[in-house]
């Protein structure tokens, strides 16, 4: 859950694990989208050109501080480091040059080492960490909270734009914010807020989804689905391949399609030849990826 990166006891990290049973205990970094995320699990450092920069500013920071990196519409941080500078020398900078010293991040070895190679949702997929489809799912319930406070240094505040902690996306989506570090966290009231977006809500009809849901599924079969996959849940195969491959802006409701559930559609793929499947299973298992 922790390690002591040089032995000495003097600079000890949470690991990615204890970050995802406690995602607030660190303030986080907003990555400007999930695809800059190859960046941090490939093992690069964070650079402030890839920090989202909402409008109301981040509070301000020391250099040496621990803080998280989280991705768009993703609770669970994906790598933890140290802050290169502090918010003054960041915003004399231009807000140019590295950010972080990522010190551990999702999949390195430190990850690998656990037993299982446990992952917090769907959105952690191989080289890239993404939304979580069930986090955002339309009526899945669940609301953002918006958490913010003020740390008594407002020019640096309104010099500074935020890429702070953030349940949402990068298309104006509520947020997360958590300021503080590890020896001193403090948090103000939550406040739930709505799911926002700005892009056009587009309406498909259900021949429309139909052709969208069989593109997804092509895409998914020849870019992120191995053999070594094999077999898998319909669930999984929905959440970690097929919704990660529609368009952007687009909401991909199977409910909207002419099958109207996921069981009946994987099942239509099967009449064409495309998937086997069985249901002797607690879940749907796609067998055979033709």
């Amino acid at each position: 859950m922790f390690f002591d990166i040089d032995g000495r006891g003097t600079e000890i990290f949470p690991t990615v694990f204890a970050l995802w049973e406690a995602p607030e205990m660190l303030p986080s970094f907003m990555l400007k989208g999930g695809e800059v995320s190859r960046y941090i699990i490939g093992g690069a450092d964070l650079m402030f050109p890839g920090i989202l920069i909402p409008p109301q500013g981040y509070p301000s920071f020391s250099a040496g501080e621990i803080w998280a990196v989280k991705v768009p519409g993703n609770l669970a941080p994906i790598a933890v480091g140290c802050t290169t500078m502090s918010s003054e020398e960041a915003r004399k900078a231009g807000l140019r040059g590295k950010a972080l010293r990522i010190t551990h991040y999702y999949r390195d070895f430190l990850w690998e080492s656990a037993e299982g190679h446990y992952v917090p949702n769907a959105g952690f997929m191989e080289d890239v960490v993404m939304e979580d489809p069930s986090y955002l799912a339309p009526g899945s319930g669940e609301d953002i909270l918006d958490t913010s406070a003020s740390t008594g240094n407002e020019e640096d505040e309104s010099a500074l734009e935020t890429a702070s902690t953030s349940a949402a996306d990068a298309k104006n989506d509520a947020e997360v914010h958590v300021v503080g570090s590890m020896n001193e966290l403090y948090l103000v009231d939550d406040v739930c807020a709505t799911e926002t977006n700005t892009d056009k809500q587009i309406t498909l009809s259900p021949e429309e989804v139909d052709t969208l849901l069989d593109q997804c599924l092509l895409q998914a079969l020849h870019t992120t689905l191995k053999e070594k996959d094999l077999p898998i849940p319909g669930s999984t195969l929905w959440a970690n391949h097929v919704l990660p491959c529609r368009p952007s802006g687009l909401t991909l409701d199977i409910k909207k399609s002419s099958h109207k559930k996921l069981s009946k559609w994987l099942q239509s793929k099967a009449s064409g030849g495309m998937v086997s499947f069985h249901t002797n299973f607690p879940c749907l298992m796609i067998l055979f990826l033709a």
